[in-house]
């Protein structure tokens, strides 16, 4: 709750500027998961100092420069394979996942990476790295993305307008959004290892 009035004290003081730049930052660094922000804006969208349509609109403004900037972090990097390739380095780990969900979805997978977390990072790095032009990328990518984004938005503006314990129900959103996240990952897991087997007694026989 504190980081929280804080957040509320930043706007005070700077108003959607400040909204766009804890977005902005809060995408890439915040240590939560990236629908609990955005339901943080739908709580701030109830406030005396924003109104819920400009502020939906800043917030997915940030959204659309996290995409953009992977994007082109990406395509910077196709002609630096040898960094891409260090196993250790972040942009190795990005890549690979990104490249596994490219070629089994195609550009597909930049119309639902932003509903998975990781992913939502991964995808448009590897499009980037893949050189598939930007023009292709972003409507596919941000339409969805804001479908995404409007889904939890509206949903803390509602709470944020109906719940009065804030400290309780924020404990709860984050217990609830965790079960949901691991939930979405064991599906992910055991259908990939699915997948894994059916090729491996394909490739037995």
């Amino acid at each position: 709750m504190v980081a929280f009035t804080e957040m509320i004290s930043f706007i005070q003081s700077h108003g959607y500027l400040a909204l766009f730049l804890i977005f902005s930052i809060g995408l890439f660094f915040f240590p939560v998961p990236n629908e609990i922000l955005l339901m943080s804006g739908g709580l701030l969208a109830t406030t005396s100092y924003l109104d819920p349509i400009p502020a939906m609109f800043i917030i997915f403004s940030s959204i659309l420069l996290h995409g953009t900037l992977l994007y082109f972090v990406g395509h910077f990097f196709e002609d630096k394979s040898n960094l891409i390739h260090k196993k250790h380095s972040i942009w190795h780990k990005r890549a690979l996942k990104g490249k596994e969900m490219l070629d089994r979805h195609g550009l597909r997978a930049a119309s639902f990476s932003y509903f998975f977390p990781f992913v939502r990072h991964a995808v448009p790095f590897s499009v980037g790295v893949s050189a598939i032009p930007y023009q292709r990328f972003a409507p596919i990518a941000f339409s969805s993305a804001f479908i995404w984004m409007s889904f939890y938005y509206w949903i803390g503006f509602y709470y944020g307008r109906s719940i009065t314990d804030w400290a309780s129900f924020v404990q709860q959103l984050i217990y609830t959004l965790i079960g949901v996240v691991i939930l979405f990952g064991l599906y992910y897991y055991f259908k990939s290892r699915r997948v894994r087997q059916k090729e491996e007694r394909l490739n037995d026989q």
